[in-house]
């Protein structure tokens, strides 16, 4: 199982999760879950793995961006209960700053500090961010980078050679990236494939 010992917490994650599961769970042992024959079980092995493997591609390629200086929010619509989860993934990868998770609909607010998690929920991910820059007085002041002392012209040429840096057109494998990471998969991460270098520009990932 992709998902290891660790499957009866994926499945309850998963959106079909009930409690006649979580009683089957109680009574078999990872070990004897991965190789049963039985429907059920085959059902639950499954179940587990699509959660850990939306987790998975879900901190792959959910992308932050920050909202001043104590907040980093990100578009995300999951098919499985994980936003909790994946908020609390990158609220711990940046101690100390909020992290705001979430769609029109739903929205997952995460806090890390002294390795303590603080949570939250709340309504579409617009109406979170508003409530937490008025809680914050933050001004909006757009792209404006001036600043902070920097030129957009030097930020272009750095983010230009960046990406010529790392782009290699042999390693580009269209087929093999969208077998991986399936289109709803990249809808939910808020994800725009690149597919030419040459229209990269900073814009597009600010």
């Amino acid at each position: 199982m992709r998902c290891g010992s660790n499957y009866s917490f994926y499945l309850s994650l998963h959106r079909e999760f009930n409690e006649r599961l979580a009683a089957r769970v109680v009574l078999i042992r990872p070990e004897d879950l991965e190789i049963s024959l039985k429907r059920e079980d085959i059902r639950i092995r499954k179940m587990a793995d699509d959660v850990a493997g939306e987790v998975h591609r879900m901190k792959a390629f959910v992308r932050l961006s920050s909202l001043g200086p104590n907040i980093l929010c990100g578009f995300m619509k999951p098919r499985h209960r994980i936003g909790e989860h994946v908020c609390e993934h990158f609220a711990r990868r940046n101690e100390g700053i909020i992290v705001v998770l979430g769609n029109g609909r739903e929205s997952w607010i995460c806090l890390c500090r002294d390795g303590r998690i603080w949570r939250e929920r709340g309504s579409g991910l617009e109406e979170s961010l508003g409530r937490l820059k008025s809680a914050l007085n933050i001004e909006e002041r757009g792209q404006d980078l001036a600043g902070a002392g920097l030129k957009r012209i030097n930020l272009d040429r750095l983010w230009r050679a960046y990406y010529d840096s790392q782009y290699c057109p042999e390693r580009k494998n269209l087929a093999a990236f969208n077998r991986h990471m399936p289109r709803r998969d990249q809808e939910a991460a808020g994800m725009r494939l690149v597919q030419n270098k040459r229209n990269a520009i900073l814009d597009d990932f600010l």
